[in-house]
């Protein structure tokens, strides 16, 4: 008789960024997980390396590893990762078409095993692979999200405690757009302890920060050939607010339907993520410039779904 665990986390593709996200989620205590890979043995061998880790960080439940999409049933989150990660010199969206394949079968795994899900997506382009699971899952668009821009904010916000010397703790920023080159930073809304850092900075500072952070993921690639630690706990902070319907305010790719003036597309935006994944889209005032370099990043990423031959 199969045993079907509730309140489970289910992680699509056991790579790299998948098993991170896998043992964050289990070291933060917030579920048991299922790991899936199509590849034979490789989640059932990351799942047993996490287990023999388990009495060190205190968890006491279970991660499975499997290459059956069966094994998933009851998930009330489903994080997809699977797909071809980038390569030194590449863009995200060199990766489109073959990773969309991949996530359109996946996405039609999951709708058919864990119909009642919500489904986070992490493939990369994340906006586009978001709207193609969005398409093919048949979902509400609450229930599918993208992870890109909780990333670039998390990135943005180290970058702004670094130039000015203070506390990671203290900034707060909020990145919207595309996950990629036409991300935009939203400069009015950063700030380090409620001050504006733009009575703090001078503008060729805020430039440099705007800049790494747009080029930050370009950079780790670079220098060591993947990102794994920053979105694999990530992953688990967005888990975490939906699971225990947390109401974090945060930037993700979300189908939108009218909001800021655009349809028929998955982009960055603010939102209320909690129980029901999307509770609530937050539309923001942008500044002209903020609004071109938006529209811009919408344009980017239209084009590039006309062009999908998956």
């Amino acid at each position: 008789m199969k045993i079907v665990i509730r309140g489970l986390i289910s992680v699509i593709g056991a790579g790299k960024v998948g098993s991170a996200a896998a043992f964050n989620i289990l070291r933060f205590r917030i579920s048991d997980v299922v790991l899936v890979d199509v590849i034979q043995n490789l989640a059932q061998g990351e799942a047993l390396d996490m287990m023999q880790a388990a009495p060190a960080i205190e968890f006491d439940g279970r991660v499975i590893g499997t290459h059956d999409f069966r094994d998933i049933e009851g998930s009330e989150i489903v994080v997809m990762t699977a797909g071809m990660g980038r390569k030194p010199g590449m863009t995200r969206i060199d990766l489109m078409n073959h990773n969309a394949k991949i996530v359109r079968s996946a996405a039609k795994e999951v709708s058919k095993y864990a119909p009642d899900c919500k489904l986070m997506m992490v493939t990369n382009p994340v906006d586009i692979m978001t709207y193609v699971a969005y398409k093919e899952s048949g979902f509400e668009r609450n229930r599918v999200f993208g992870m890109g821009n909780i990333l670039d904010t998390m990135r943005f916000r180290s970058y702004i405690a670094v130039e000015f010397g203070v506390s990671r703790e203290d900034v707060r920023a909020l990145v919207v757009g595309e996950h990629g080159d036409s991300m935009v930073p939203l400069l009015d809304y950063a700030s380090i302890s409620g001050i504006p850092i733009k009575d703090l900075l001078q503008p060729e500072q805020i430039e440099r920060i705007v800049r790494l952070t747009r080029t930050s993921g370009a950079d780790v690639i670079k220098l060591k050939g993947s990102t794994i630690h920053a979105p694999g706990v990530v992953i688990a902070i967005m888990v975490d607010a939906v699971l225990r319907g947390r109401n974090r305010v945060m930037s993700v790719s979300t189908f939108l339907k009218g909001e800021y003036g655009q349809s028929d597309i998955s982009i960055g935006v603010p939102v209320i993520l909690g129980r029901n994944g999307v509770e609530k889209i937050l539309e923001l005032k942008f500044s002209p410039e903020t609004s071109k370099q938006f529209e811009h990043s919408v344009s980017f990423i239209k084009d590039a779904i006309g062009r999908m031959t998956y």
